[in-house]
């Protein structure tokens, strides 16, 4: 056992990026208090990394098998220790909310209970583990709006939806390709109840469903960010026609629509917030 085995198990980086997010989003819908910025980052830094912990003590035993070098099979953290430490982390970024707005804490306690229910539950679930990723990732961008307040929040209900509905594109994807993987521990997932072809169907269609809610913040931030966002637009859709014609998991995997969706998810996001720091600042 180690700290940095402890610190290794939170995923530092994306749970980092998750609270920067947050803190991002209250300061372009017009948030200006640096003291509630900070706790904004640390509340969505704090719950998203205990989000991750508690999902590594639940699939311990899986990844001895598939990932060796988490934390917990090479015997830098316990589960047990993992559990406590989940625990903490959970509590102190709800007390890190209270202070913000009363929606936040609200927003902060319905996703530690989600973060708990798909780890113990949902992820092994058909689309139901699928919508939990989607809705937690974007939930970041409004708990930012929600510090920022009741017309700010209206300006991130947006940038959620095209989250929303990216993220679950991919993540369905994701499982189409790993079929054989969650087959072996368990989960049963949404391709393995409608097939590789109508999950690759879907997940053009939330895909085409984000692109097309992606204009909306046009009206806010004009020309220059249609165009923008335009541009991403084409690369998602082409990206995600791509998962069309397979067949088969391995299809699927050699096509890397999930890889390439990524990038395009990431490049949508930087068309938001550019754009509004723009405006903003201008």
């Amino acid at each position: 056992m180690s700290v940095s085995g402890y610190l290794r198990i939170t995923r530092p980086v994306n749970a980092a990026a998750a609270g920067a997010a947050a803190a991002a989003a209250f300061w372009i819908t017009g948030g200006t208090d640096i003291l509630t910025a900070v706790l904004l980052f640390l509340s969505v830094t704090l719950i998203c990394g205990a989000g991750n912990t508690i999902n590594d003590c639940f699939d311990a035993d899986i990844d001895r098998i598939n990932r060796p070098d988490r934390p917990i099979p090479r015997g830098e953290a316990t589960v047990k220790g993992a559990g406590i430490f989940t625990a903490v982390l959970f509590a102190v970024g709800f007390l890190c909310s209270l202070p913000v707005l009363p929606w936040c804490p609200l927003l902060a306690a319905v996703n530690i209970l989600l973060l708990i229910m798909y780890s113990t539950s949902f992820k092994r679930m058909p689309l139901l583990g699928n919508l939990c990723v989607a809705y937690l990732t974007g939930s970041v961008f409004l708990f930012g709006g929600m510090a920022a307040g009741p017309e700010s929040f209206l300006l991130t209900a947006p940038l959620f939806l095209v989250t929303f509905l990216g993220i679950l594109s991919r993540e369905i994807v994701k499982d189409a390709e790993d079929i054989e993987e969650d087959s072996k521990s368990g989960a049963y997932t949404l391709p393995m109840l409608i097939g590789v072809r109508a999950s690759a169907v879907t997940a053009f269609v939330c895909m085409t469903a984000a692109a097309a809610a992606a204009f909306i913040p046009a009206v806010h931030w004009g020309i220059f960010y249609a165009a923008g966002i335009l541009a991403v637009d084409i690369y998602l859709l082409r990206t995600s026609a791509k998962v069309l014609p397979c067949r088969t998991p391995e299809e699927v995997s050699a096509s890397r629509t999930a890889s390439y969706m990524k990038y395009g998810m990431v490049a949508a996001i930087l068309v938001f917030f550019l754009s509004a720091a723009a405006v903003r600042l201008w």
